[in-house]
């Protein structure tokens, strides 16, 4: 367990940006340590090389110049030695073979007291005793073929006691076919002691600087990342019925607050779909419940006359034309019922419908001899604007007119009731729609019924609508294929005056 928690907190964000962090702090440490390291090894080397130069001119160049033959080299060398040499600088004079001629450990050490004497500053001081470091005779010679005087040549030299050494040389003789060289050079121990220095110094404040950083490193990003550490504990706690719950936004940090909002979306939307599920599975409840109500009506009807009829009444010619016309009727209302739960069915699995530019004013025209039969003794009136064109599927808006009409035919008086069909257009929004009205004077729909009257089952009076043969199916059939169209369908209704349905469809362009 212990084993699998420290996996986890490895994994965690917090402790990988930590650890990045720490990474690229101690990187940038090191590289510049090393950076300052290597400017102030340069410095140092740069400083000596300038005092090393500088004590030749102690000498007169032409003296050098003149020095034509090994001969001159070696009467004049301890002149030569006894102005260069100091406290830890060496010389060598070296012929032009690469042999070693004289070096300045060839000098008497009162010669060097006496030639010291005038520093003050050296005489508290002890000379270190170290090896004048030499090199190949065949270094030598190339760089007695170096072009120029040497002013800027120099090299990092071990002696034979592995002590490095900084050496320069200047050529001896005429500097197109020098004679020999005259090599300087000093210790660099100090140069590394003062970079040990420096690199000690430099490790003790990067340790700090990386304790330091470590601490307020920990504590920033605890507290950076505390806003996403809410929202994983508020998210854990919302349950189905804590769907309404929505992550703050205002963190002050742009990806916690785009993380929040992207959240929140999410949880709308499966808010949104659950209550969608609920209300559809309430409805389905509804809908189940209410259609077993409406077959059980007809089958126990059914069931009833066929009783009768084993019971006897068929023997008597006119308890069997009831009782057969009886059946006749229920089994008609019940397959009415049955096509229009197959209809709805249909429709609510959005079936792919094929649609076709129409002109609205003929398909009212092919239905309007079977709509003015259905009505009987009502007056039908249609009044119809020239030529309007839509996309639609012809079969499904005459059941639309068909179910609106038998509608209004049910709730208008059957000797002076009025139904009128109109058509126009309208522009809603930018968008030109057909607008298909049919009216009637009829009884009319109360306010409260208004929003329920598209419901499957729904009926305002059911006793009524029950003798007409109807099951609140109609108008939901009407909705359902509006819908399918991307049409709208819209009611207005006063007691006792009418009602007036209003469906909008887009026109062909």
């Amino acid at each position: 367990m212990k084993i699998l928690n420290k996996r986890i907190k490895f994994k965690s964000l917090q402790w990988q940006l930590f650890s990045r962090f720490f990474l690229i702090l101690l990187v940038l440490l090191f590289v510049m340590g090393l950076s300052q390291y290597i400017t102030t090894k340069n410095y140092l080397s740069k400083s000596k090389v300038k005092t090393l130069s500088a004590q030749f001119h102690n000498i007169d160049m032409k003296f050098l110049t003149q020095l034509s033959s090994t001969e001159a080299l070696n009467k004049y060398g301890f002149i030569i030695m006894d102005k260069l040499v100091s406290i830890n600088t060496e010389a060598s004079i070296i012929d032009k073979s690469g042999n070693t001629i004289l070096t300045s450990k060839d000098l008497s050490h009162s010669q060097l007291e006496e030639n010291h004497h005038k520093d003050e500053e050296d005489k508290d001081k002890e000379k270190k005793t170290f090896s004048i470091p030499k090199l190949p005779n065949n270094d030598y010679t190339e760089i007695l073929n170096q072009y120029g005087n040497l002013e800027k040549y120099f090299k990092l030299v071990q002696d034979e006691n592995n002590n490095l050494h900084l050496v320069v040389w200047r050529k001896l003789g005429p500097i197109n076919s020098p004679t020999g060289l005259i090599q300087l050079s000093t210790p660099v121990d100090d140069i590394e002691e003062i970079l040990s220095k420096e690199i000690s110094i430099y490790s003790g404040i990067s340790i700090l600087i990386l304790i330091l950083g470590t601490i307020l490193g920990a504590a920033i990003f605890k507290r950076t990342l505390t806003p996403l550490s809410n929202m994983n504990k508020t998210l854990e706690n919302i349950t189905v019925a804590q769907l309404n719950t929505r992550l703050p936004e205002n963190n002050e940090q742009l990806e916690i607050d785009t993380l929040s909002a992207s959240f929140n979306k999410m949880l709308q939307r499966i808010e949104t779909s659950f209550e969608k599920e609920q209300s559809i599975k309430e409805k389905m409840r509804q809908f189940v419940s209410d259609a077993s109500h409406e077959l059980r009506t007809p089958l126990t009807s059914i069931h009833g006359f066929v009783e009768v009829l084993l019971r006897g009444a068929a023997k008597n010619e006119k308890q069997l034309d009831l009782a057969l016309n009886s059946i006749l009727l229920e089994s008609e209302r019940l397959t009415k019922l049955v096509n229009d739960l197959l209809v709805l069915n249909r429709l609510d699995q959005n079936t792919e419908v094929k649609f076709e530019k129409e002109n609205i004013n003929i398909v009212i025209d092919e239905i309007s001899p079977q709509l003015k039969i259905l009505a009987g003794k009502r007056k039908v009136e249609i009044e119809l604007e020239n030529n309007i064109f839509v996309n639609i599927n012809k079969d499904q808006i005459k059941q639309v007119i068909f179910n609106l009409v038998q509608n209004s035919i049910r709730h208008t008086n059957e000797n002076n009731g009025i139904i009128t069909l109109s058509t126009s257009t309208e522009n809603i929004e930018s968008n030109k729609f057909l607008v298909l009205k049919i009216s009637d004077n009829g009884s009319g729909i109360s306010e409260k019924h208004l929003n329920k009257i598209f419901d499957r089952f729904f009926r305002s009076e059911s006793h009524r609508a029950r003798e007409q043969g109807g099951y609140g199916l109609g108008l939901s059939i009407v909705k359902s294929i509006v819908n399918a169209h991307n049409g709208k369908i819209t009611v207005s209704s006063e007691l006792g005056k009418g009602t007036t349905f209003s469906l909008y469809i887009y026109l062909a362009e």
